[in-house]
């Protein structure tokens, strides 16, 4: 039987995360939340995650404690699989969540410039609950409610990431870029999840004035317009009463249409909401 041996004590994402890869790649697995012996670090079936004092990857010992060069041992899983490249590329906490593990969170919110407390705040009392019930283990097979989420998790994950790459591609290749008085707009017919790897397209455009996206809405028919980076030069409050339109939101970042009208019909509606001083 394949073994997987992580730390005993409070877990973290880093350990947690390597363990949902390892099950969603390895199929089968036991998790023992243990100390490393000699025996598992000689042995390849026995999978060392963050704990053991090694970094052979051959031999499937993923720890980065002796060495300060080394990455978390979940960047060092996604390596050994080949989908690190692709995790840094397509996923925006994966190099966040290296920094917080090997620096702590007082360095890392140095490194962004934000206060310590805002890291805090915006932890996730779901995170808390799944890792405590992690924690409180020792040992877990197929029997344990917890295993299935687990494996699920890794295995959604991966699957994510390649979609999320795919889709980038795609953008790429069907997305137009319209001029919408002195803004811009990005126009996508994708009904299919249409906000999927968009963060990653506007960073590989990386312009400045694109201001807008219209994509088809997620819920309902019509377009979905919204404002990007929350520039203060779209106000779509200012369509609220167009005969078009069947939502605003009351704060002016996003409006939905009644249907899918035509591309010049709702660049013609959006270039109604660009103004030329800031909103208030």
């Amino acid at each position: 039987m394949v073994k997987i041996v992580t730390h005993p004590g409070s877990a973290h994402k880093d350990d947690f995360l390597s363990v949902c890869v390892l099950l969603s790649v390895l199929g089968h697995a036991e998790i023992h939340r243990r100390e490393a012996t000699r025996e598992d670090i000689v042995d390849p079936d026995t999978y060392l995650v963050d704990v053991g004092m090694h970094y052979e990857p051959e031999k499937h010992n993923f720890d980065h404690h002796q060495d300060s060069n080394l990455p978390c041992s979940f960047h060092l899983v996604m390596q050994y699989f080949g989908h690190h490249e692709t995790a840094l590329q397509m996923f925006e906490w994966y190099s966040h969540m290296n920094s917080m593990d090997i620096n702590g969170p007082h360095r890392t919110a140095e490194n962004l410039g934000i206060d310590t407390n805002v890291l805090f705040a915006a932890s996730s009392p779901i995170d808390g609950f799944i890792l405590a019930r992690f924690s409180g283990l020792s040992f877990m097979d197929e029997s344990h409610m917890l295993y299935e989420l687990m494996a699920d998790l890794g295995a959604d994950l991966l699957k994510i990431m390649q979609k999320k790459r795919e889709r980038l591609e795609k953008l790429k290749q069907h997305v137009q870029i319209i001029e919408v008085r002195h803004l811009k707009a990005i126009f996508s017919t994708i009904g299919d999840h249409p906000k999927l790897s968009m963060d990653r397209f506007l960073r590989f455009l990386d312009d400045p004035r694109i201001a807008i996206s219209i994509t088809p809405s997620a819920r309902g028919p019509g377009w979905e317009l919204l404002r990007l980076g929350d520039n203060k030069m779209v106000d779509f409050r200012a369509l609220a009463d167009h005969p078009e339109i069947r939502f605003v939101h009351y704060n002016g970042f996003v409006a939905k249409t009644r249907s899918l009208l035509s591309q010049e019909a709702v660049i013609d509606l959006v270039s109604q909401a660009v103004l030329k001083e800031p909103a208030n």
